[in-house]
């Protein structure tokens, strides 16, 4: 009864995508996730992520991207749910001295990505919502958009019901054991075991991997919804924004619910010593002072009137990249960590590549740059 071929530990965004292409491939899958799906508590949670192909980070990312752009798609066919929107995204910023500038221009120029750039008088005529500095450029990508978070969880792991799993909400795993090919995942509800594991426990990774010594650290970010003009709505052909300058890296989407627009910073971070911590910290007025502030200067039609907020927590590697590997004494079990806020858009491929490790021990996609072995 609680056997299986391959148990999944944390089903958010990576955990999730991991049980659909496993148990796709008809494989007996059991997903362990400690909260609700689809819960606010760790990393895959506020509604939106943006998606882009013109990678600033590196340009090692985009054959990544180019699939997931793919299994995205796939998966609102085979669901027919929508979660990818292409609306396009708008990066401002100043093309002497911007890393994101002059990143997303290089892999766009590499990969033939379609990228159009803007004197500050043209971005201003083609997005007059969005008020960039004098020192400003812009850089606009079509095809890039949003992901509606929340969703994408709930669909792979409900297609992935349908293909066989069982996925187990409000399951605490306590610890696990792995002796001769057999894994043994104790929890609150029981034991279950499996011939494999798949560790995608977000910011719970490094206390549950202990003896890899992960080098993680949690930060915490905040994500604002505030009161916006009705111009900002999606349906007026309004793109995602971001807003790269010396002082911070703000991002924003369209306007989904009628009223209110999310804004968030990349760079405002707070350390966390362990993710209980998130909602029990109170969250510093000058944190919003900051993006209100930054609303003033940049975004004419939208008010300062916070409609509400929430955080979520960034799991950072030293160089922002992920870890994606198989344990080095262990072959059964395989892990995912330390997106480094940037990872959700990923998701849809990271679950295909872990299982492709998982099954096969390797994969096609061209990951050694995310190895653990780096550190």
């Amino acid at each position: 009864m609680n056997s299986y071929d391959v148990i999944v530990i944390g089903v958010g965004g990576m955990g999730s995508s991991a049980c659909y292409h496993l148990s796709k491939r008809g494989y007996r899958v059991l997903g362990l996730e400690q909260f609700n799906l689809g819960h606010h508590f760790g990393s895959s949670h506020g509604e939106t992520r943006m998606i882009r192909r013109a990678y600033f980070e590196h340009s090692n990312y985009i054959p990544l991207l180019n699939r997931a752009y793919e299994l995205w798609k796939d998966l609102e066919t085979e669901s027919k749910q929508s979660i990818f929107i292409p609306c396009g995204l708008v990066i401002y910023a100043d093309p002497k001295t911007s890393a994101v500038y002059q990143g997303t221009l290089k892999s766009a120029q590499k990969y033939k990505i379609e990228l159009k750039k803007w004197d500050r008088p043209t971005a201003i005529k083609k997005f007059p919502i969005y008020l960039p500095a004098e020192n400003q450029r812009a850089l606009f990508e079509p095809e890039a958009g949003l992901l509606h978070v929340e969703r994408a969880v709930l669909t792979h792991t409900s297609v992935a019901k349908q293909f066989g799993a069982q996925i187990l909400e409000n399951v605490k795993v306590l610890d696990y054991e792995i002796l001769n090919s057999c894994v043994k995942v104790r929890t609150n509800q029981g034991v279950f075991e499996a011939a494999k594991l798949v560790v995608t426990s977000g910011p719970w990774s490094g206390a549950l991997l202990k003896e890899l010594g992960l080098p993680l650290k949690l930060h915490r970010l905040y994500q604002h919804w505030f009161k916006a003009s009705p111009k900002h709505r999606l349906e007026n052909a309004v793109p995602c924004f971001a807003f790269h300058s010396d002082e911070d890296f703000y991002y924003g989407f369209p306007m989904l619910d009628g009223k209110t627009i999310k804004i968030a910073s990349h760079f405002s971070r707070e350390t966390l010593l362990n993710p209980s911590e998130k909602d029990a910290l109170v969250i510093p007025e000058e944190k919003i002072d900051a993006v209100r502030n930054f609303i003033k200067k940049s975004l004419p039609l939208v008010t300062t009137d916070l409609d509400r907020i929430s955080s979520c927590i960034y799991t950072m590697t030293p160089d922002e990249h992920f870890i994606i590997d198989t344990h080095p004494e262990i072959n059964s079990l395989v892990f995912a960590a330390g997106f480094s806020g940037h990872g959700f858009k990923f998701s849809s491929v990271t679950g295909e590549i872990l299982a492709d490790l998982t099954l096969e021990g390797k994969t096609k996609y061209p990951i050694d740059f995310l190895s653990l072995k780096r550190f």
